[in-house]
């Protein structure tokens, strides 16, 4: 998941994602690509679909 972060950053993709678990999310957020776009993390996954669509239509 973190690779493809990387991808989507080079891109100037959003990437939102959903993980239940707050280590997981917490992981996530402590690995992910500083340098790139930012990586949205949710705990719900409908959250997650919201956030990332409405990143895209305000790009």
């Amino acid at each position: 998941m973190l690779r493809s972060h990387r991808l989507c950053s080079r891109l100037g993709l959003v990437m939102s994602v959903a993980a239940h678990s707050a280590p997981v999310r917490r992981l996530l957020e402590a690995n992910a690509d500083p340098d790139g776009t930012r990586l949205v993390i949710h705990a719900r996954a409908d959250t997650a679909i919201a956030t990332a669509t409405a990143l895209t239509a305000a790009a």
